[in-house]
């Protein structure tokens, strides 16, 4: 079939979509609305689904009807969540009067009695309770206004997943699937780590200030030899603070942020892995400036071998063309950000592509100091002083920034493990006694450090090799 002859198809897809109005607000009404809604997505999903081959301008016509399709499918889907929950509220609030109204007429029917006139109960009730009356009036204004605004953002946040829908539904040699699944791993900007809320790693916060943060607001100051670099590698001990830097980049950025792992970018059908990884360079590039942060990146770009699965090596091999082939640009905005406990087991190949290596060390004595005072300022009835922080920080030596977490939950029990059942079960919360030193000296019996020395050692070794210093 000719592709004049898909055209009256699409066009019927969006009449379906975009020439519903809303009569009323009945159930009824509302379920009709529904059904054609649903039916309109349907027409425009057919119509996506036809590939576009020749040119000329019935092809350039049917492109851009396939473009207005994809817009009119997220609207429509939005439409419909909204129907759909409007339907389930006005249903439950009819069951609900339904059974207060029966309620009451078997009361009157039990007492003899008849209800009151509605007027006399109209007016008793006004000239009982005015206040209340404004008052109602005015929740229910500050309700509708809150609405409104909840409303306004969460439109906000449609039409950008929209825009962003748009800008990778026709991306070259990319099926839209693949893209939307990667989509589907964007971290969305709001309230989470700040560089200031992670003690320590001023090294670590100051190279992802100049790769990432500095380009953002001042980008024409750094292109040519300036630009920023594409790989960044975080490694060191477990438990540091490696993810925690990830997040704050993903909060303080402007860049597009997609938190990728292996379970995103594997897939028990053959071929499909490497799909996925084409598909996640060319989103970023797409979104840019983006930043695409992979933790324990050693289980997908580990060292190659003879007897490795083939799926895997096609995996890494797409990995590492489009991190850095000839697909890639020098211009271009994208920041790969890999996180490792073990960076010795990663691929020569991959390890070149991160230019830039951080090591994330254990927490020297102002750091656990640092990472103390934070810990405790959210206990009320704590009352160290410098002095008991210098001194825990000096015995913390070789304890993470996740073991000494651990061990200020374990020594906040202690307070408690002094009372008895019975006490537990009446005490006041602000009676229990503060939390103080020996505490944590007690609870250093069974929190022990989770690295040995010679495990810090390799990374000291190896960073000294491969790391910045």
């Amino acid at each position: 079939m000719c592709l004049v002859g898909f055209l009256p198809l699409i066009k019927g897809g969006i009449f379906y979509a975009v020439s519903i109005k809303q009569s009323n607000n009945c159930i009824k009404d509302e379920e009709k609305v529904l059904a054609e809604y649903t039916k309109g997505v349907k027409e425009l999903e057919k119509g996506i689904e036809i590939c576009l081959v020749g040119s000329g301008q019935d092809y350039d016509r049917a492109r851009k009807l396939q473009d207005k399709m994809s817009s009119n499918i997220a609207h429509a889907k939005g439409r419909i969540h909204a129907l759909t929950k409007s339907i389930e509220e006005k249903k439950s609030q009819q069951t609900k009067d339904n059974r207060n109204s029966r309620s009451n007429q078997n009361g009157n029917k039990a007492t003899g009695n008849k209800a009151p006139p509605q007027l006399k109960k109209d007016v008793t009730r006004s000239n009982s309770f005015p206040i209340s009356h404004d008052k109602s009036k005015k929740d229910s204004q500050y309700k509708s206004n809150k609405v409104s605004q909840q409303m306004s953002n969460k439109n906000k946040d449609e039409e950008m997943a929209v825009n962003q829908v748009n800008k990778v539904s026709h991306l070259k040699n990319v099926d839209s699937k693949h893209a939307n699944l990667i989509l589907n791993e964007i971290i969305e900007k709001g309230r989470g780590v700040s560089f200031d809320d992670i003690g320590g790693m001023n090294n670590a916060k100051q190279i992802l200030e100049e790769i990432v943060i500095l380009p953002a607001l001042r980008p024409e100051l750094f292109t040519g030899l300036r630009a920023p670099a594409r790989g960044l590698l975080l490694f060191g001990p477990p438990g540091n603070g490696k993810t925690l830097l990830a997040k704050a980049v993903a909060t303080q950025s402007k860049a597009t942020f997609f938190n990728i792992s292996a379970a995103t970018l594997t897939s028990k059908w053959v071929g499909e892995g490497e799909k996925m990884v084409k598909a996640m360079f060319a989103t970023a590039r797409e979104l840019q400036p983006s930043i695409v942060f992979i933790d324990e990146v050693d289980s997908l770009l580990c060292e190659r071998k003879e007897n490795e699965n083939e799926a895997t090596r096609r995996i890494k091999t797409e990995f590492l063309v489009g991190f850095d082939g000839v697909i890639s640009d020098a211009n271009e905005r994208i920041l790969i950000m890999g996180a490792t406990n073990r960076p010795w087991e990663l691929d020569d190949a991959a390890l070149r592509r991160f230019v830039k290596r951080v090591q994330v060390p254990l927490p020297d004595v102002n750091t656990r100091k640092d990472i103390l005072k934070k810990l405790l300022s959210k206990e009320s009835n704590c009352c160290f002083t410098e002095k008991d922080y210098d001194e825990l920080a000096r015995i913390t030596e070789n304890y993470s920034g996740s073991d000494i977490a651990a061990l200020a939950r374990d020594a906040a029990l202690m307070p408690v493990r002094e009372l008895k059942v019975e006490q537990i079960k009446t005490v006041d919360p602000s009676k229990v006694r503060g939390l103080k030193l020996n505490d944590f000296i007690s609870a250093m019996k069974t929190i022990r450090p989770s690295m040995s020395v010679e495990s810090l050692s390799k990374f000291d070794e190896w960073n000294s090799k491969f790391g910045v210093i």
